[in-house]
């Protein structure tokens, strides 16, 4: 059911961008320069029914989204036991010297002057 409803989101959003595109502009734009900006004329009735598909469009991809994202139709996965944890070792490495702590401290050497 999660895959199918991931294929019905994706043709919703082909098919609202496909929709956006369909719409008049609203302003004549660049278009009102040049005299072509009722080149593509809609009636009313057109107009209304494209707003409409494209809402209802937009409320389907908005809810298909929620669910989806939600997790809730997902099906539970399967996960690994939790692996038992080992004790560290107890014995030290052969032949293992402790690191000397008394290590005299280096400073940068003066520079000497030169005449």
């Amino acid at each position: 059911m999660y895959e199918t409803l991931k294929i019905v989101w994706s043709i919703v959003s082909i098919c609202l961008v496909v929709l956006i595109l369909l719409h008049s502009p609203k302003s004549d734009g660049l278009g009102g320069f040049s005299g072509q900006a009722q080149l593509f004329s809609s009636t009313k009735s057109a107009e209304t029914a494209l707003n409409r598909v494209t809402w209802f469009l937009t409320a389907a991809f908005l809810g298909l989204t929620v669910m989806l994202s939600g997790g809730w139709l997902t099906k539970p996965s399967v996960t690994a036991p939790i692996p038992a944890q080992v004790a560290p070792a107890t014995q030290t490495a052969p032949n293992a010297q402790p690191i000397p702590l008394n290590l005299p401290a280096t400073t940068p050497a003066s520079p000497e002057k030169t005449e």
